[in-house]
């Protein structure tokens, strides 16, 4: 059984519609609706900074209908869309190292709501060896290029040392920068809506807490604020920083949807950037990935190739389990079927019976036997054929 994919992802799609597709709120219950919807044995949905992905195995993964323009892949085109995205070759930071840890994530929440079982999480884990394995050999192993990391770079080279930082929401990018930026010399505090868990982020660190209504009230005293919150509206608007007047604010916006309304650039102190900054067609970006691209393809190929003779040989395993089952219990209910027939057979002598019984067990071996003989083997493609 293989996935198909149906996915909204930059820069095929406007980040603004990919934000319209992001869900955070409630997601077990989406999850479960989803699955009802295309009547999926399995089902797993990624959102990240750049991308909804939903992948299905079994049923009509075309009945979620997250609206038009959606991208679909199927065989494998789809193994080998996985293994691009997790290898970063689809990132606009190539060599994101951050989506394996996510695509593990969703496996996560998908396995406890109960729409993803060892389907989901085998050919989950077989993707990220395999993109292991591709970054290895394009030379991004080290995979040291992410969002957080150019958000790093940016406010490294745009501060001086010494000014303040408030990093908002306790997610991985927040938590990198949390551990980087103090090393640089800067003043950092964290502020999350829950307050246990900006503790749980600030205090191994030694980091102070700020009250994060105290912020979208007036953030003063921050040279700037990197948000990267799961809100589904924004926390930092026009409406209650529009009377205010104050030094250079820089806001780094990496949440999607963003955490910060547009609006706020009408403001003289404020310097706004979000995520279309950071995933910016540039052209050296557009090189880089094609070169990558170019290099990637006969890797991918034959990855990609190996990911679906794989799920191809699973399902054979699966489908003949199923069929031995079905097979047992038949020859099971033939054999009580006999014993019951035992009063109508008292003609029978002693070795006439133990012949019936030879006969059945050996009906049995034979039925067994010619099951497995009529499985489908695959050929070279990793297709199944039959012998």
């Amino acid at each position: 059984m293989e996935p198909v994919l149906i996915s909204f992802h930059a820069p095929v799609h406007d980040l603004d519609l990919v934000a319209q597709h992001v869900v955070r709120d409630g997601l077990p219950a989406h999850l479960r609706e989803w699955q009802r919807q295309a009547g999926a044995r399995e089902l797993v949905y990624l959102a990240t900074c750049q991308r909804v992905l939903w992948m299905v195995w079994g049923g009509e993964a075309d009945a979620i209908d997250p609206g038009p323009g959606v991208c679909r892949y199927e065989g494998e085109e789809a193994w080998a869309h996985l293994l691009a995205m997790s290898a970063g070759l689809e990132s606009a930071n190539l060599g994101d190292r951050e989506i394996p840890g996510q695509l593990k994530d969703a496996l996560v929440q998908a396995r406890q709501v109960g729409v993803a079982s060892d389907e989901a999480q085998t050919a989950i884990e077989d993707v990220i060896r395999e993109g292991q394995r591709l970054r290895a050999r394009l030379g991004l192993a080290d995979g040291n290029v992410s969002v957080a990391t150019v958000a790093l770079k940016h406010l490294s080279e745009g501060l001086p040392k010494g000014a303040s930082v408030a990093l908002v929401g306790v997610g991985p990018m927040t938590q990198y920068l949390a551990e980087r930026l103090p090393e640089r010399g800067f003043k950092v505090s964290i502020a999350n809506r829950t307050r246990s868990k900006a503790h749980d982020l600030a205090d191994p660190l030694g980091l102070t807490i700020v009250d994060l209504a105290q912020l979208q009230h007036d953030p003063a005293g921050f040279d700037a604020i990197v948000t990267a919150t799961a809100a589904p509206e924004p926390i930092f608007t026009l409406d209650a920083w529009q009377s205010l007047k104050r030094p250079i604010l820089r806001i780094l916006d990496l949440a999607l949807p963003p955490d910060s309304e547009p609006g706020l650039e009408q403001l003289p102190w404020v310097h706004r950037i979000d995520l279309n900054a950071f995933l910016a067609q540039t052209t050296t970006a557009r090189a880089q990935r094609a070169e990558a691209a170019l290099k990637a393809e006969p890797f991918l190929i034959g990855a990609a190739g190996r990911l679906r003779h794989r799920a191809m040989a699973r399902a054979r395993k699966r489908h003949l389990a199923s069929a031995q089952e079905r097979l047992d219990a038949a020859w099971g209910a033939l054999e009580e079927e006999a014993k019951t027939l035992e009063d109508s057979m008292s003609c029978l002598d002693d070795a006439q019976r133990e012949a019936l019984k030879e006969i059945l067990s050996r009906g049995r071996t034979l039925a067994f036997r010619a099951l497995i003989q009529t499985q489908p083997k695959p050929n070279a493609d990793g297709e199944a054929v039959n012998p």
